[in-house]
């Protein structure tokens, strides 16, 4: 029996092709609910300690539709989890900062994340810093580290450009500006394995945040 896959906008049907009428309707199921599964997966888990079937049993879904679906299996879908988790997580924050004019304590909020006991940035990391750290792959290591790039060159943008429209003044270059944000990222990934406080996290934070002012 041979199977025709069709996606029709996020919902991947999968219809069988028989020789003979068969009676039944074909299998759906929503990919960004299944990407979604899988992030959880994998970001408890990590990359390289989550298996198949790992993935199959939080999906939903049998092991022909997953590779029919993903046909380089767990890195192909990994790729797109990071998609998916930018979409979800990020994307809509870098949208919002194109419309105010003082960026800072928006960004803030988004660092605090990290320092929030019941988020999910406490508690199981950076999704792309922890990929950046313990994934092998170099490939997958490339692309998490775009996108963390790409949310740094964001704040890097709405902070120069309340700089200009003077909200805040800063002496640095664009280039040094991203890195220092990113790296204020990747030691908040680590420090918030360390200390728990979350009032110290916080003001750390805001001592990083000090040179805005």
């Amino acid at each position: 029996m041979k199977k025709h896959f069709v996606l029709i906008g996020t919902v991947y049907i999968f219809v069988p092709e028989m020789k003979t009428k068969m009676a039944g309707r074909p299998k759906i199921y929503d990919e960004e609910k299944a990407l979604d599964k899988a992030i959880e997966v994998f970001w408890v888990n990590g990359y390289e300690n989550t298996s198949t079937e790992n993935l199959l049993k939080a999906m939903g879904i049998g092991k022909g539709s997953f590779y029919l679906a993903y046909k380089d299996g767990k890195q192909e879908l990994f790729e797109k989890s990071m998609k998916r988790f930018f979409t979800k997580y990020a994307l809509g924050f870098l949208e919002y900062l194109k419309t105010v004019d003082n960026p800072i304590e928006a960004i803030k909020s988004y660092y605090y994340t990290m320092a929030d006991i019941e988020s999910m940035f406490s508690i199981n990391g950076c999704y792309f810093s922890n990929t950046v750290v313990q994934v092998q792959d170099r490939e997958l290591k490339k692309i998490a580290g775009k996108h963390i790039e790409r949310i740094a060159e964001a704040f890097t943008e709405a902070l120069f450009k309340a700089k200009k429209n003077g909200f805040i003044n800063f002496e640095m270059s664009e280039e040094f500006l991203s890195l220092y944000l990113t790296n204020l990222w990747h030691g908040l990934n680590i420090t918030r394995n360390l200390e728990k406080d979350q009032k110290k996290l916080i003001e750390l934070i805001d001592s990083h945040f000090k040179i805005f002012e």
